[in-house]
């Protein structure tokens, strides 16, 4: 690990604004996890974070609704069908990062 700040490398936020055509809700992250930790290529990817379980108990009743428990990973096109539907656009406020 680099021991100095100007050492550590700045990284690039890998993902383009999630922008649905009717979008009326933006809703902010920060920056996406390392990608070793992502089980999809989409917004709030990594396993372990709670953001697809709750939106599922929210709007299905249902936790696992947009999971593919099998296989420890989220269902993406049932998420962008949803995030369509509900309006709901997705960015972070970081374009790149340093990770300390």
């Amino acid at each position: 690990m680099p021991n100095k700040l100007e050492e550590i490398p700045i990284e690039i936020h890998p993902l383009k604004p999630f922008l649905p055509p009717q979008a009326s809700l933006l809703m902010l992250g920060s920056f996406p996890p390392q990608q070793k930790r992502w089980s999809m290529d989409f917004y709030y990817p990594n396993w372990n974070n709670d953001m697809w379980r709750i939106m599922g108990l929210l709007y299905y009743d249902n936790k696992s609704h947009f999971l593919r428990e099998p296989l420890k990973t989220f269902d993406r096109e049932s998420i962008i069908k949803f995030l369509i539907e509900k309006g709901i656009a997705l960015y972070d406020t970081a374009s790149s990062i340093k990770r300390l």
